[in-house]
Protein backbone atom coordinates (compact mmCIF):
# COMPACT_ATOMS: atom_id res chain seq x y z
CA UNK A 1 0.00 0.00 0.00
CA UNK A 2 1.39 3.61 -0.91
CA UNK A 3 1.06 6.46 1.41
CA UNK A 4 0.53 9.90 0.75
CA UNK A 5 1.52 12.91 2.23
CA UNK A 6 0.06 16.25 2.15
CA UNK A 7 1.99 19.32 4.18
CA UNK A 8 -1.56 21.58 4.06
CA UNK A 9 -3.36 20.86 6.59
CA UNK A 10 -6.62 20.09 5.44
CA UNK A 11 -8.57 18.52 8.72
CA UNK A 12 -10.52 15.96 7.75
CA UNK A 13 -13.15 14.45 9.58
CA UNK A 14 -13.42 11.41 8.42
CA UNK A 15 -9.53 9.22 7.64
CA UNK A 16 -11.27 5.95 5.84
CA UNK A 17 -12.54 5.46 2.91
CA UNK A 18 -13.55 2.41 1.03
CA UNK A 19 -12.91 3.23 -2.45
CA UNK A 20 -10.33 6.22 -3.97
CA UNK A 21 -13.62 7.66 -5.42
CA UNK A 22 -15.07 7.99 -2.32
CA UNK A 23 -11.79 10.19 -0.93
CA UNK A 24 -12.61 12.12 -4.30
CA UNK A 25 -16.27 12.88 -3.54
CA UNK A 26 -15.90 13.97 0.38
CA UNK A 27 -13.02 15.99 -0.46
CA UNK A 28 -15.21 17.72 -3.17
CA UNK A 29 -18.35 17.54 -1.12
CA UNK A 30 -15.76 19.31 1.49
CA UNK A 31 -14.55 21.78 -0.21
CA UNK A 32 -16.97 23.51 -2.61
CA UNK A 33 -17.33 26.40 -0.64
CA UNK A 34 -14.09 27.42 -2.34
CA UNK A 35 -13.74 30.14 -4.41
CA UNK A 36 -12.93 30.57 -7.97
CA UNK A 37 -9.94 31.97 -8.96
CA UNK A 38 -10.32 35.58 -10.93
CA UNK A 39 -8.72 33.32 -14.14
CA UNK A 40 -11.58 30.62 -13.91
CA UNK A 41 -13.88 33.94 -13.37
CA UNK A 42 -13.06 35.38 -16.41
CA UNK A 43 -13.28 31.99 -18.63
CA UNK A 44 -16.80 31.49 -17.18
CA UNK A 45 -18.13 35.28 -17.97
CA UNK A 46 -16.93 35.22 -21.55
CA UNK A 47 -18.67 31.77 -22.07
CA UNK A 48 -21.80 33.12 -20.69
CA UNK A 49 -21.23 36.09 -22.74
CA UNK A 50 -20.54 34.28 -25.92
CA UNK A 51 -23.59 32.01 -24.97
CA UNK A 52 -25.73 34.73 -24.95
CA UNK A 53 -24.79 36.76 -28.25
CA UNK A 54 -24.93 33.74 -30.09
CA UNK A 55 -27.91 31.78 -28.97
CA UNK A 56 -28.45 29.67 -32.21
CA UNK A 57 -24.77 28.43 -31.32
CA UNK A 58 -26.56 26.43 -28.15
CA UNK A 59 -29.19 23.73 -27.57
CA UNK A 60 -30.74 23.11 -24.24
CA UNK A 61 -30.22 20.37 -21.71
CA UNK A 62 -33.55 18.93 -23.11
CA UNK A 63 -32.29 18.90 -26.25
CA UNK A 64 -28.93 17.16 -25.27
CA UNK A 65 -30.77 14.37 -23.40
CA UNK A 66 -32.95 13.58 -26.56
CA UNK A 67 -29.91 13.73 -28.45
CA UNK A 68 -28.05 11.49 -26.64
CA UNK A 69 -27.86 7.00 -27.42
CA UNK A 70 -27.98 4.61 -25.33
CA UNK A 71 -26.22 1.25 -26.65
Amino acid sequence: MATITIDENINLEINHFITLEDFQLYLVKRFHHSELSPAHKAILDNRLADAKDNPEDSISFDELKTSIRRN
